[in-house]
Protein backbone atom coordinates (compact mmCIF):
# COMPACT_ATOMS: atom_id res chain seq x y z
CA UNK A 1 0.00 0.00 0.00
CA UNK A 2 1.19 3.51 -0.50
CA UNK A 3 1.34 6.31 2.23
CA UNK A 4 -1.98 7.59 1.21
CA UNK A 5 -4.08 4.85 1.41
CA UNK A 6 -1.70 3.49 4.73
CA UNK A 7 -3.54 7.42 6.55
CA UNK A 8 -7.10 5.98 5.39
CA UNK A 9 -9.46 4.72 8.48
CA UNK A 10 -12.38 2.35 8.13
CA UNK A 11 -13.93 0.86 4.73
CA UNK A 12 -12.31 4.19 2.84
CA UNK A 13 -9.06 1.80 3.12
CA UNK A 14 -11.34 -0.57 0.59
CA UNK A 15 -13.57 1.43 -1.09
CA UNK A 16 -13.80 4.49 -3.11
CA UNK A 17 -16.00 6.95 -5.07
CA UNK A 18 -14.88 7.12 -8.77
CA UNK A 19 -16.54 10.07 -10.27
CA UNK A 20 -17.30 9.32 -13.89
CA UNK A 21 -18.28 12.39 -15.46
CA UNK A 22 -17.29 16.38 -15.56
CA UNK A 23 -20.06 17.08 -12.88
CA UNK A 24 -19.10 14.31 -10.16
CA UNK A 25 -22.73 12.94 -10.17
CA UNK A 26 -22.32 10.12 -11.89
CA UNK A 27 -19.48 7.68 -10.20
CA UNK A 28 -19.10 4.48 -8.99
CA UNK A 29 -18.95 3.48 -5.15
CA UNK A 30 -16.08 0.38 -5.84
CA UNK A 31 -12.89 -0.92 -4.11
CA UNK A 32 -9.70 0.63 -4.36
CA UNK A 33 -7.01 -1.04 -6.48
CA UNK A 34 -5.13 -1.15 -3.87
CA UNK A 35 -7.87 -3.45 -1.48
CA UNK A 36 -5.97 -6.89 -0.21
CA UNK A 37 -7.51 -10.21 -2.13
CA UNK A 38 -8.66 -11.33 1.56
CA UNK A 39 -10.63 -8.72 1.92
CA UNK A 40 -12.02 -8.24 -1.96
CA UNK A 41 -12.74 -12.22 -1.13
CA UNK A 42 -14.67 -11.92 2.17
CA UNK A 43 -18.40 -12.88 1.09
CA UNK A 44 -20.15 -11.48 4.24
CA UNK A 45 -18.42 -7.97 4.59
CA UNK A 46 -19.54 -5.27 2.49
CA UNK A 47 -23.56 -4.92 1.97
CA UNK A 48 -25.06 -2.50 -0.29
CA UNK A 49 -28.28 -1.08 1.51
CA UNK A 50 -30.84 1.39 0.99
CA UNK A 51 -31.77 3.84 3.70
CA UNK A 52 -34.29 6.67 3.65
CA UNK A 53 -32.60 10.25 3.85
CA UNK A 54 -33.81 11.43 6.92
CA UNK A 55 -31.65 8.83 8.37
CA UNK A 56 -28.04 8.98 8.66
CA UNK A 57 -28.47 5.55 9.95
CA UNK A 58 -29.33 1.65 9.64
CA UNK A 59 -31.51 -0.35 12.62
CA UNK A 60 -30.39 -3.60 13.63
CA UNK A 61 -31.95 -5.86 16.08
CA UNK A 62 -33.49 -2.45 17.31
CA UNK A 63 -30.46 -0.67 17.57
CA UNK A 64 -30.10 2.25 15.37
CA UNK A 65 -25.74 2.51 13.58
CA UNK A 66 -25.21 5.32 12.22
CA UNK A 67 -23.38 5.45 8.77
CA UNK A 68 -20.53 7.46 8.74
CA UNK A 69 -16.75 8.02 6.79
CA UNK A 70 -15.42 4.84 8.58
CA UNK A 71 -18.13 1.98 8.61
CA UNK A 72 -19.47 3.48 4.79
CA UNK A 73 -19.76 5.21 1.60
CA UNK A 74 -23.00 6.80 1.13
CA UNK A 75 -24.26 8.11 -2.31
CA UNK A 76 -26.47 11.26 -3.26
CA UNK A 77 -28.52 12.64 -0.75
CA UNK A 78 -30.80 14.66 -2.83
CA UNK A 79 -33.44 12.06 -3.43
CA UNK A 80 -35.57 10.59 -0.27
CA UNK A 81 -34.13 6.50 -0.99
CA UNK A 82 -30.03 6.95 -0.78
CA UNK A 83 -27.77 4.50 -1.41
CA UNK A 84 -25.03 3.02 0.53
CA UNK A 85 -22.06 0.13 0.45
CA UNK A 86 -21.42 -0.39 4.48
CA UNK A 87 -18.67 -2.48 5.62
CA UNK A 88 -20.32 -4.98 8.38
CA UNK A 89 -16.94 -5.29 10.56
CA UNK A 90 -16.62 -1.28 10.81
CA UNK A 91 -20.43 -1.34 12.06
CA UNK A 92 -20.29 -3.68 14.12
CA UNK A 93 -17.58 -1.41 16.17
CA UNK A 94 -19.83 1.28 16.29
CA UNK A 95 -21.54 2.65 19.12
CA UNK A 96 -25.16 1.06 18.90
CA UNK A 97 -28.43 3.79 20.15
CA UNK A 98 -31.63 2.61 21.05
CA UNK A 99 -34.17 2.72 18.16
CA UNK A 100 -37.63 3.81 18.72
CA UNK A 101 -40.02 3.24 15.50
CA UNK A 102 -41.91 6.57 16.13
CA UNK A 103 -39.59 7.64 13.99
CA UNK A 104 -39.40 5.25 11.24
CA UNK A 105 -39.10 6.89 7.54
CA UNK A 106 -40.57 5.34 4.41
CA UNK A 107 -37.43 4.12 3.84
CA UNK A 108 -35.71 3.55 7.05
CA UNK A 109 -33.47 0.32 6.47
CA UNK A 110 -34.48 -2.49 9.63
CA UNK A 111 -32.16 -5.76 10.27
CA UNK A 112 -33.16 -8.07 12.40
CA UNK A 113 -29.81 -9.11 13.16
CA UNK A 114 -26.30 -8.77 11.93
CA UNK A 115 -26.71 -12.58 10.74
CA UNK A 116 -29.21 -11.15 8.18
CA UNK A 117 -27.32 -8.26 7.29
CA UNK A 118 -24.07 -10.89 6.66
CA UNK A 119 -26.89 -13.25 4.34
CA UNK A 120 -27.42 -10.11 2.36
CA UNK A 121 -23.92 -9.48 1.73
CA UNK A 122 -22.88 -12.70 0.90
CA UNK A 123 -26.19 -12.84 -1.34
CA UNK A 124 -24.97 -9.95 -3.58
CA UNK A 125 -21.34 -11.50 -3.19
CA UNK A 126 -22.87 -14.68 -4.97
CA UNK A 127 -24.13 -12.54 -7.72
CA UNK A 128 -20.66 -10.65 -9.26
CA UNK A 129 -18.16 -10.74 -6.31
CA UNK A 130 -17.48 -8.22 -3.93
CA UNK A 131 -20.58 -5.35 -4.61
CA UNK A 132 -19.91 -2.61 -6.00
CA UNK A 133 -22.66 0.33 -7.15
CA UNK A 134 -23.01 2.53 -10.13
CA UNK A 135 -24.86 5.77 -9.59
CA UNK A 136 -25.89 7.62 -12.88
CA UNK A 137 -27.15 10.75 -13.38
CA UNK A 138 -30.31 10.98 -16.21
CA UNK A 139 -30.58 14.97 -17.15
CA UNK A 140 -33.88 15.50 -18.40
CA UNK A 141 -33.42 18.71 -20.72
CA UNK A 142 -37.39 19.89 -20.97
CA UNK A 143 -37.42 19.77 -17.04
CA UNK A 144 -34.08 20.85 -16.76
CA UNK A 145 -34.11 18.08 -13.55
CA UNK A 146 -31.61 15.71 -12.45
CA UNK A 147 -32.74 12.21 -11.41
CA UNK A 148 -30.58 9.47 -10.27
CA UNK A 149 -30.50 5.48 -11.58
CA UNK A 150 -28.78 2.96 -9.18
CA UNK A 151 -26.93 -0.20 -11.11
CA UNK A 152 -25.42 -2.38 -8.29
CA UNK A 153 -23.25 -5.49 -9.22
CA UNK A 154 -25.60 -7.93 -8.23
CA UNK A 155 -28.41 -8.45 -10.54
CA UNK A 156 -31.38 -6.75 -10.84
CA UNK A 157 -32.05 -3.53 -8.79
CA UNK A 158 -35.61 -4.52 -7.50
CA UNK A 159 -33.78 -7.77 -6.37
CA UNK A 160 -31.80 -5.82 -3.31
CA UNK A 161 -32.14 -1.68 -3.85
CA UNK A 162 -34.45 0.07 -6.07
CA UNK A 163 -34.21 3.31 -8.80
CA UNK A 164 -34.72 6.37 -7.32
Amino acid sequence: MNQQTEKLQGIQRYYQRTKQSEYGNTYYLEPRETCPLYVLNSDDRFVVIIFDKDDNYIVVDNKRYYLNKYNSIKATDKISQRVAVVDLDELQKSKAYDYNRKFKHKYTAEFRSFEELKKLAMKQYERNGIPYVKQVAVYDEKTAKCSYVYEPSFGNVTDSILAA
